[in-house]
């Protein structure tokens, strides 16, 4: 039998405009610890051992296996670290070689009408600070004190943890140091200002296109979020976040953001 549309002339078929559903999210962030660094913990400025390097072509070779460059934009954001930053550039690096594009933000007038018919992307990928993945605010005196022998000894933290400044802080509060819940609250405003950006880019992207936020910062960051995801202590995961894994966001319009862990080591933590 022929259908309904095989009694119309072909060109009627052909003008038809087929809503097509949008299956990926508008936008899906994934957010790591940077990798390993060298033995100056208290250096801001030290770099990535080679170790770390490591470490960061590891978790691009996962993203490249989870992502798709003809359908998602990378868009490249760093906590403001040094460390951080080489950590997303190196991961970025990977993914040019692997053919993905990346985001150049959307542009508006004045009163904030979206100007652009579609989506800019660039073949130069360059990473921006953003303040609300940034480290703990840990002014150093605290610093030292999260790596006092004499206070892991009194805490009962084991040798069992190799890096025991992180649980330290889980397990102190001292006033004019910003505890983890603080973090996780202030992360989470980053989100609510990713969702108040989902409207425009709604405009530029087809629905088979996704922006990709590949985003690096500290443990004092990662670690806050990765516990409230997985709802375990990082006591009972045997410390920190491992470098270069940490959690992942996805965003979709009129829904509140889904967050997730993302990390070999980390995911058996999944709720």
């Amino acid at each position: 039998m022929r259908s309904s549309l095989e009694n119309y002339p072909l060109e009627f078929g052909q003008n038809m405009e087929v809503e097509k559903i949008r299956e990926l999210p508008l936008v899906t962030a994934y957010v790591i610890r940077h990798g390993e660094t060298t033995e100056d913990k208290l250096n801001p400025n030290r770099s990535l051992t080679p170790e770390g390097e490591r470490q960061a072509d590891e978790a691009a070779g996962h993203l490249i296996a989870e992502l798709n460059p003809a359908t998602d934009i990378i868009q490249l954001l760093d906590s403001g670290n040094h460390r951080a930053n080489v950590t997303v550039m190196r991961v970025a690096e990977k993914l040019k070689e692997a053919g993905f594009k990346f985001f150049i933000p959307v542009h508006t007038d004045k009163a904030g009408n979206v100007q652009d018919a579609d989506v800019q992307t660039t073949n130069n990928p360059k990473s921006k600070k953003y303040d609300k993945i940034g480290a703990a605010n840990i002014p150093d005196e605290f610093k030292k004190l999260l790596a006092d022998p004499a206070l892991h000894a009194e805490l009962g933290i084991g040798d069992d943890i190799p890096d025991k400044r992180i649980l330290t802080w889980f397990m102190i509060q001292r006033e004019g140091m910003e505890t983890p819940a603080q973090v996780v609250e202030r992360v989470k405003k980053g989100m609510v200002d990713t969702q108040k950006q989902l409207p425009k880019l709604n405009k530029v992207l087809t629905p088979d296109q996704r922006v990709v936020v590949i985003a690096a910062g500290n443990a004092s960051m990662v670690d806050p979020l990765v516990t409230e995801a997985s709802g375990v202590h990082p006591k009972d995961r045997g410390g920190e976040t491992h470098n270069c894994e940490g959690f992942k966001v996805d965003f979709k319009v009129g829904e509140d953001p889904e967050i997730g862990l993302w990390g070999e080591n980390i995911e058996k933590y999944k709720k």
